[in-house]
């Protein structure tokens, strides 16, 4: 029998394709993080999808504070700022990393509700592809100023693109890990991350925070972080079989599609907000 975890997890990634239902209800949780009157860039995707990479190593790179409305895991948020014309990068993983990671990370979700609901994401959001750039997920850890340079030409803007050097990475891989923790500056990262303040202020809070001898004190398990880790790729490895054969090979095929009709090209030429 499901559990009620697993029962909640696939009720709210249905409410969530609807931004008129569940956009209320994000935003009452994180104010600063949904779409609003003065959202200058949407970072959002299917969940573990480097969405937080990309939001993160995004702040890292800009000189003043861009207020960024991010990591909903919403197909509705994507709906919304479309709608709205807010200039928005949407992050893609192919779908068996995508499901797996998803599945090790909350393991009360079956693979069949993790497929199905990366399906209903991504059909979600294709009627509106030229509206929105799409950023792989080995593009956003690899090579992020790369995609955010599309999306500059795409929305006519002028961001700061991200260099991917081993300094920036560590520092993104190192607030992410610190984010996971909770730690006593979380009001400080959340206004970074949607861009209420800019990194500088944040590394100030940090050194405040540490030099009052405040560290995190919540450890996150492996499996669920949100960076490479071999101990969640060895989890990954024995759920791996299950995805292939028996009755997980159509809905796997069905999450595959989409996947390739998203992924191919970006479209041609800058589109303006209006």
């Amino acid at each position: 029998m499901r559990n009620m975890r697993s029962i909640r997890w696939e009720l709210r990634s249905r409410l969530a394709e609807h931004p008129a239902l569940y956009l209320p209800i994000a935003r009452r949780k994180y104010p600063d993080a949904v779409v609003g009157a003065d959202t200058e860039l949407v970072i959002d995707g299917f969940t573990r999808s480097a969405v937080t990479f990309a939001t993160i190593a995004f702040q890292i790179a800009q000189r003043r504070p861009v207020r960024v409305a991010h990591t909903l895991h919403a197909a509705g948020h994507v709906v919304a700022a479309v709608r709205d014309r807010v200039p928005t990068l949407v992050a893609i993983r192919e779908p068996e990393e995508t499901v797996l990671s998803a599945v090790v990370r909350e393991p009360y979700v079956t693979l069949r509700s993790a497929l199905d609901a990366y399906t209903r994401f991504y059909t979600r959001i294709l009627p509106m592809r030229s509206w929105f750039v799409v950023g792989g997920f080995d593009q956003i850890v690899h090579d992020f100023g790369e995609v955010v340079g599309r999306v500059n030409h795409r929305f006519g803007t002028s961001f700061d693109v991200f260099e991917h050097t081993d300094e920036n990475v560590r520092e993104c891989y190192a607030i992410i890990d610190d984010r996971a923790r909770r730690p006593p500056w979380s009001k400080a990262l959340g206004e970074f991350e949607c861009g209420i303040i800019s990194i500088d202020d944040y590394r100030r809070s940090v050194a405040e925070h540490r030099s009052r001898g405040l560290e995190p004190r919540l450890e996150v398990p492996e499996r669920r972080v949100q960076r490479p880790s071999a101990e969640r790729e060895t989890l990954k490895q024995a759920l791996r079989q299950r995805l292939h054969g028996g009755d997980l090979e159509r809905p796997l095929a069905a999450a595959r599609a989409v996947y390739r009709r998203l992924v191919p090209g970006d479209g041609s030429g800058p589109a303006t907000r209006s």
